[in-house]
């Protein structure tokens, strides 16, 4: 028997905080896309009752804020190096896994593509 007590913690969505604004639907969704292959992503924040808490856009933010507010969470993410880390559109809802397409231009839209983090 372990003789010490392992507390149990939940933890709010609204202390979490993020590093973009997209997920894909499954962990693993890069390990079977090849480099021109792109795969939808879905907003994390649509989920949440207040993701303004969580440094997410709100429900009804612009494409503009949208944008604006995934740009800051990729270059906060910019600074750690992830070798598996590829690139997303959080208007388009398309990431990729070539991280040397960072700062491209997004194939759908044209804004310059972001940090994308597949775990």
């Amino acid at each position: 028997m372990w003789p010490f007590n392992k507390k149990q913690r939940s933890v709010s969505q609204n202390n979490l905080r993020y590093t973009q604004v997209d997920i894909t639907e499954h962990f693993g969704d890069n390990l079977n896309l090849g480099p021109e292959e792109w795969i939808e992503t879905k907003s994390i924040y649509l989920d949440f009752p207040n993701p303004e808490a969580s440094g997410l856009p709100s429900k009804d933010a612009s494409p503009e804020k949208i944008y604006e507010i995934a740009s800051t969470l990729s270059s906060l993410r910019e600074e750690i190096v992830i070798p598996t880390d590829g690139v997303y559109c959080p208007i388009c809802h398309i990431a990729n896994t070539q991280l040397q397409r960072l700062h491209s231009p997004c194939p759908k839209c044209g804004r310059e593509l972001l940090k994308f983090g597949w775990d």
